[in-house]
């Protein structure tokens, strides 16, 4: 991060940049959303590990802690003639996990290139005890402002409102079967 400058403010740009860059490749008038999303640890912000030392190393460090997630997002419209950005904040609770659930988690390989080192959506959520705000805004993009920033964009209607769009899965139903007559004796 840039001396002087707050998180919030880093994840806006960042995700500004990134959809800066995609719209320039991109016909005129096209919408673009981008995201980023950054943990703010105990000891300060937190980036990609990119290694199993670093991994390991940033996961010992929210053992048991409550941090921050930060994700910003920037709508536009290319060629950037109407931009938007947010940002959406959640705070995480870890489990005191044990050393051998961090090795296992670690060994999987997927904290290597997930901010803070984890994936909430993944094996990570085993690692997680709470979540205080969206569970979208961990996983990176929070729906209702995405949308709210591509309205603001000038998205054309009918945008799904965010009541719309279920962040759960669609319940299971099993087949029924038929009823069977009772049997007299």
């Amino acid at each position: 991060m840039p001396p002087g400058m707050g998180a919030d403010l880093v994840v806006q740009l960042v995700a500004r940049q990134k959809a800066v860059a995609v719209a320039s490749t991109l016909p005129e008038g096209t919408f673009v959303l981008a995201a980023d999303t950054m943990v703010v640890g105990p000891q300060g912000p937190l980036g990609k590990p990119h290694t199993a030392e670093r991994a390991r190393a940033m996961l010992c460090d929210l053992r048991g802690q409550r941090h921050t997630v930060l994700t910003g997002i920037c709508a536009l419209r290319s060629p950037g003639d109407r931009e938007a950005l947010g940002v959406s904040r959640s705070a995480v609770k870890m489990h005191a996990f044990s050393d051998d659930e961090l090795a296992t988690y670690v060994a999987s390989g997927e904290p290597l290139d997930r901010s803070g080192g984890y994936a909430i959506q993944g094996g990570g959520g085993d690692l997680v005890e709470a979540v205080a705000g969206r569970v979208d805004t961990v996983i990176g993009l929070d729906v209702p402002l995405a949308m709210r920033l591509l309205t603001e964009v000038g998205y054309p209607d009918p945008l799904p409102r965010p009541s719309d769009v279920s962040l759960t899965p669609p319940r299971v139903r099993r087949p029924l079967t038929p009823l069977r007559a009772p049997t007299r004796v």
